[in-house]
């Protein structure tokens, strides 16, 4: 298995914060399309293996475009940008251990490259910057999977296999959601 190294420690991250952050993803494919369910140990796999290369460089890209707003309008009101404080209190996760697995990408973005928390000049105001990149690198990663199952969902209704026909021979293939990830995790953090 593939595993980053982080600055801090210089020893690998730990293989968990990868499969807490592929369950993540396989809870949002779940919520939006409880078939994926199926699938959802082979995802897990699937995710594991895959993430260690995209979720440090898409948390990286989400961060550093975060600090260019807060660079260019230092103003800017962090907490009002996520919805406010009831959207700050619902953001929830399904374990500590995965909102520390989102919070350890985060502080190893922000470790490698010091100079995006130059326009954070305060505890609080870094504390408010953390929770905002996380909730935009969780809404990422939520438009990924939910774009990923509209696009399955669509060929099953083209292809009319939601409909069970006992003498149906000629039954398209159609891709799993594993397929669909495998062919399009790499773009997530382009």
């Amino acid at each position: 298995m593939k595993a980053d190294t982080s600055k801090s420690n210089g020893g690998p991250m730990s293989p968990a914060i990868y499969e807490h952050i592929a369950d993540y993803i396989i809870q949002t494919l779940i919520k939006e399309d409880v078939n994926a369910f199926a699938e959802a140990k082979l995802l897990s796999e699937l995710l594991v293996y895959k993430l260690p290369s995209v979720v440090h460089e898409l948390m990286y890209r989400t961060v550093s475009a975060e600090a260019e707003k807060l660079k260019k309008d230092s103003d800017i009101n962090l907490l009002k940008e996520i919805g406010g404080i009831t959207t700050q209190k619902r953001m929830h996760f399904r374990s500590q251990d995965q909102y520390n697995s989102f919070v350890a990408l985060f502080f190893d973005a922000v470790e490698k490259h010091p100079g995006m928390l130059e326009h954070v000049d305060d505890e609080e105001k870094f504390e408010k910057f953390m929770i905002y990149c996380i909730h935009e690198f969780r809404q990422k990663l939520d438009d990924f999977a939910t774009e990923i199952v509209q696009e399955r969902s669509k060929l099953v209704r083209d292809n009319r296999l939601y409909i069970h026909h006992k003498n149906m021979t000629d039954v398209p293939e159609i891709p799993t959601y594993a397929d669909f990830i495998a062919e399009r995790i790499e773009g997530l953090a382009a």
